[in-house]
């Protein structure tokens, strides 16, 4: 029968023959479990802006009057959701070992592993963001009449349909460039909101380790 991840911690990390005193032990423990609580919670609490978001972007898209855009961002910050949400709930498929020390350092791999996919995903959703916000831009525009002044002031500029030209070219460079540099935006960005809890969970599996040997 598995073991809960609660009966792991208060087993301890390390097993009976360890020489470490029990209150290190505990304090630990205690760490370990304190850590994993607040991961998870930020993680949720990840996956709720998303939700909202995609909730409120129709509604600001609507007012704007370019509701597909909106509807077309929902939809790819749902997708996201249902993503992340999958993820989250696999963390209690993981191989919690025999001691709180393995279940960290089970979490630790299944989380590289996580970030590795979710980068790969990003390289696809993130110039998809950008093409939905430069339509919404362009569609914006075009409603206020800009695009027609463009063409009037310059009606030597040559466009496709009611398209220019160079406003094609910067939209695609844009879009390619988003490609080019996704994972490493995206990095940045789990750097920033995750970095901190990341590097207090790979230094205490490395002071556990020190504790062990």
């Amino acid at each position: 029968m598995e073991k809960s991840i609660e009966a792991i911690w208060k087993e301890g990390f390390l097993n009976e023959k360890s020489l470490v005193a029990p209150k290190i032990n505990d304090l630990y423990n205690q760490k370990s479990m304190h850590l994993v609580d607040k991961m998870i919670r930020m993680f949720r609490a990840n996956l709720t802006v998303i939700i909202i978001t995609a909730i409120v972007f129709p509604v600001i898209h609507y007012f704007l009057d370019v509701l597909w855009q909106g509807m077309a961002a929902s939809v790819l910050l749902l997708l996201t959701a249902w993503y992340n949400k999958r993820q989250i709930d696999s963390i209690k498929t993981l191989d919690q070992g025999t001691t709180s020390l393995d279940y960290l350092k089970s979490l630790d791999r299944w989380l590289k592993e996580v970030l590795l996919k979710s980068e790969k995903i990003a390289r696809f959703s993130y110039p998809l963001y950008i093409l939905i916000a430069i339509s919404t831009i362009w569609s914006a525009w075009e409603k206020q009449g800009l695009t027609l002044k463009i063409h009037q002031k310059f009606p030597n500029l040559i466009a496709i349909g009611d398209l220019q030209v160079f406003a094609i070219i910067i939209a695609g460079a844009t879009v390619l460039l988003m490609f080019l540099f996704a994972a490493k935006i995206y990095k940045w960005e789990v750097r920033l909101m995750y970095g901190r809890v990341f590097g207090k969970l790979a230094e205490t599996i490395t002071e556990m380790e020190n504790l062990k040997h």
